[in-house]
């Protein structure tokens, strides 16, 4: 049996039991009793982030995960995420729209579409970005959608200067609706994020899905729509060598963020993307 396989099994098992990673006696079936928190916002927060941090812990991080999907039929993706609270669509109506918050119907759940995985947390926002590069092919920007994404930031935040950001760039074939987009600030998004993209957009020339690719987006309370930070996670499939990233929404990504950038551009110029 393959790791993979046997991570599923794994999960499977320790889902129907328990909710994997739960405490003992703890089943996490996406109903879990009222939080006692005096800060009920950042409560809902936990669970919605912990939740999709749980499954791609449970199965190896975020690369596990993607494979999952891959080998799976639909029926086992749909059994094994009903476990975690959450659902699965193919190519689904929540792909092409452009809502402020997703309606509760799609909420919680993973859209698969043309190879790329999307999540959506419990507030209808985008939260989980997963793809294979290459092939890297640039995707038409929806402008629209994206000065949308870019004034809902403005408006929250006054003081700040957002963008709707792709979490998947557009440059590597990253979808143009708001599963994909999320208000980013301008300058992050611009300089080092900027950066990183068009630095993946050179490894156009190596094999056909040598790398996996992930983003993640967290939010500081469970109805802001501007995400507090931004992660990235790069693994070269063939050598299994990979880097994460971590970045703050704010002017280049934060105090580090340009380290971080610097750390990105060094491990794809050594996995062969010139």
């Amino acid at each position: 049996m393959s790791t993979i396989l046997r991570m599923t099994c794994a999960v499977w098992t320790c889902a129907a039991l328990a909710g994997c990673g739960a405490a003992p006696g703890e089943i996490y079936d996406g109903a879990s009793q009222e939080p006692n928190r005096a800060d009920r916002g950042a409560a809902e927060r936990d669970t919605q982030e912990e939740r999709v941090l749980r499954l791609e812990q449970d199965f190896g991080g975020p690369e596990g995960l993607m494979q999952f999907f891959e080998i799976s039929s639909e029926q086992e993706i749909r059994g094994t995420l009903e476990q975690y609270g959450m659902g699965y669509e193919v190519e689904t109506r929540a792909i092409t729209d452009c809502p402020q918050y997703f309606p509760a119907s799609d909420r919680s759940k993973w859209h698969q579409v043309t190879g790329e995985y999307y999540y959506i947390d419990g507030s209808g926002r985008p939260s989980r970005a997963y793809t294979y590069l290459p092939p890297i092919n640039s995707e038409a920007r929806n402008e629209t959608c994206q000065g949308n994404v870019g004034r809902w930031g403005d408006a929250e935040n006054p003081s700040n200067d957002y963008d709707g950001g792709h979490m998947i760039g557009s440059q590597l074939g990253g979808y143009g609706k708001r599963a994909n987009l999320v208000p980013q600030d301008a300058n992050f998004n611009r300089g080092n994020w900027a950066t990183l993209e068009n630095k993946m957009a050179t490894c156009a020339g190596l094999p056909n899905g040598r790398f996996y690719y992930s983003i993640s987006v967290s939010y500081s309370n469970s109805t802001k729509l501007v995400p507090s930070n931004f992660g990235m996670y790069i693994s070269n499939r063939a050598t299994g060598s990979n880097v994460s990233l971590s970045f703050s929404n704010i002017d280049y990504g934060g105090s580090g963020g340009t380290s971080e950038k610097n750390r990105g551009v060094s491990f794809l110029s050594n996995n062969g993307c010139n």
